[in-house]
């Protein structure tokens, strides 16, 4: 997390799961964004497989919505694992595309799971797109 912006930052929590962050500022600063969910676009087959071990027409409604709907469970559709910290999100290997998706509104909220944080606990530091179904909580 101490690196450049733009590179990954994945780390093992709870001794089970996989967390997946975007370095967010300058070398030495320890600012990343945390990735929660996603949308599967592409590759879905292979995610329903990566996380259920099941092929992708034998999901029911809400295996498909977790595919990817928390932070743990991405990592897994994904496959990503501490062999991918440190790559650089512009390259080749591992990256975050922008597919013209421009129908939507962003919804801004406080985050979840932290209420230890004390006052940062309200900050509206947490971001999704308003209606999607593969958000994790809202």
């Amino acid at each position: 997390m101490f690196e450049a912006g733009g590179v990954s930052y994945i780390y093992f929590i709870y001794g089970l799961y996989y967390c997946f962050n975007v370095v967010a500022t300058e070398k030495g600063i320890p600012e990343a964004v945390l990735i929660r969910a996603i949308e599967p676009i592409e590759g879905i087959e292979e995610m329903s497989l990566l996380r259920y071990k099941k092929n992708l027409d034998e999901l029911n409604k809400t295996e498909l919505k977790g595919i990817g709907n928390g932070p743990a469970k991405l990592c897994t559709a994904l496959k990503l694992d501490k062999s991918l910290n440190g790559v650089d999100l512009t390259g080749d290997t591992l990256y975050i595309e922008d597919i013209g998706y421009e129908d939507f509104q962003i919804v801004e909220t406080t985050r979840v799971g932290i209420d230890y944080a004390e006052e940062a606990r309200d900050f509206l530091w947490r971001f999704y797109i308003k209606d999607n179904k593969y958000i994790s909580k809202k």
